[in-house]
């Protein structure tokens, strides 16, 4: 797989991270369900990476290994934890891409 294919699969996934931030900061946090309803989104994000990363010809270990919101975090902390995970992703991702430009 070229790197100009990989880059553009990986800048798909940062595209993601960028509409799920969007997303996150026009929720309403304050709903009985949004602490577990952001967990469930960050973790598809995450599984859909894992199923990308898979396909490649290079680990990409570093973007898998960005901590996940755990359940210790504090219920009221949790959307600056998420907002944070979301950084680092795509942190990661923005360094991965420039690797392979």
């Amino acid at each position: 797989m070229p790197d100009r294919e990989i880059a553009a699969r990986l800048a798909a996934l940062r595209r993601e991270s960028v509409d799920l931030e969007r997303r996150l900061r026009a929720d309403d946090f304050s709903a009985p369900d949004a602490c577990d309803y952001w967990r469930s989104q960050i973790d598809s994000y995450r599984t859909e990476i894992d199923g990308a990363l898979a396909t490649m010809p290079f680990p990409q270990r570093a973007i898998q290994q960005v901590p996940r919101i755990g359940d210790e975090v504090d219920r009221a902390a949790w959307p600056v934890a998420v907002m944070e995970e979301l950084t680092e992703i795509r942190t990661r991702l923005d360094a991965a891409i420039s690797r392979l430009a």
